[in-house]
């Protein structure tokens, strides 16, 4: 940790690693591990789902008329007020969606969307993502949802790695297989989550 430095140059170097030293280090109930907790607003919506839609686009999974039907049969689907905006830029090739919009893509149209659009194991893995995803966004969760979801997104993980290389998995995969964990300690998403903070 940076408090052991000598020197300036030795602060600096240790503090490239990700160490630096806080005061409330002293503290001693203060874990900063479980301190910490992992948003799911970044890490599933603009994180993963991001990730994966724009790979699909840039592998040549979905092509610009599969996207254009995406967006076609999205624009006939009437929606409860309370589900939000329905997303207008997929035929744009997903460009700058807002984080509420990949929610409402990733939770409500996806599955149905891409159906006939990617391949079936494609569609089989995200499918496991969106299954997990609707479990822990829930309003209110139960241990069931947590233990599913939990297992979900690791199986979700694991194919995505398989199928798509280990180059692929970014620190937003690996957070997936933690976030159960931040949901028993700080409860439903919503309690945590930077939506409200960001509107």
């Amino acid at each position: 940790m940076s408090l052991s430095a000598k020197t300036e140059a030795d602060r600096k170097t240790l503090e490239s690693f990700g160490g630096r030293w806080s005061e409330l280090y002293r503290l001693d109930y203060f874990n900063p591990i479980a301190g910490h907790t992992i948003d799911p607003m970044h890490c599933l919506f603009l994180g993963i789902a991001k990730t994966m839609t724009k790979y699909y686009l840039k592998s040549g999974l979905l092509s610009k008329q599969g996207i254009a039907g995406i967006q076609e049969s999205i624009n006939k689907i009437r929606v409860p007020s309370s589900i939000g905006r329905i997303p207008h830029k997929i035929v744009s090739g997903f460009s700058s969606l807002t984080s509420d919009q990949l929610k409402n893509w990733t939770l409500v149209f996806s599955t149905l969307a891409l159906k006939d659009h990617l391949p079936p194991d494609d569609y089989r893995i995200w499918k496991m993502f969106v299954h997990a995803t609707s479990l822990v966004t829930k309003k209110i969760v139960n241990m069931q949802d947590i233990v599913l979801a939990d297992q979900l997104f690791l199986n979700f993980c694991k194919a995505v790695q398989r199928k798509y290389g280990e180059q692929f998995i970014t620190p937003n995969f690996h957070m997936l297989c933690h976030l159960a964990e931040v949901i028993r300690q700080y409860g439903p998403v919503y309690s945590f989550w930077c939506y409200s903070f960001e509107r």
